[in-house]
């Protein structure tokens, strides 16, 4: 990441940073696409999200979960400071919703802002099901 990006994601890679020093279990994956990643035991309350320069993912996390957390970093580097208020918080209230709610949990990846980051990180519909396709 070059400064200008830092300074643009400033935010939301604080916020990763710290929330990173918080996992247990968690080992270093190294970069994916110039971001990077860290794996962890999955908890109760937290799976994969992407903040600014981290991505951070459960360690049986797959390729397309992954993909999918890099085209949320896509949308960070579009979306900058406001990320977290335009695509963070709705992602959050989703990701909330969907582990209480049958039919949110089956649209979650069509809802907003899930299935442009799909799009941004190369998950797409094919047959009936998301497909990594980069």
């Amino acid at each position: 990441m070059n400064w200008y990006q830092v300074l643009r994601e400033l935010p939301q890679t604080l916020l990763g940073c710290i929330v990173q020093l918080f996992l247990t279990e968690k080992k270093d994956y190294g970069l994916y696409n110039d971001r990077r990643v860290v794996r962890f035991k999955k908890g109760k309350f937290f799976s994969g999200t992407s903040l600014g320069y981290w991505i951070l993912l459960p360690y049986d996390a797959g390729a397309k979960t992954v993909a999918h957390e890099y085209g949320h970093c896509l949308q960070s580097e579009k979306w900058g400071w406001l990320y977290l208020p335009v695509i963070g918080v709705p992602s959050l209230k989703n990701n909330l919703k969907a582990r209480n709610c049958e039919r949110t949990a089956k649209n979650y990846y069509n809802l907003y802002p899930e299935k442009q980051a799909d799009l941004l990180g190369g998950v797409v519909w094919e047959n009936g099901g998301r497909v990594y396709t980069k």
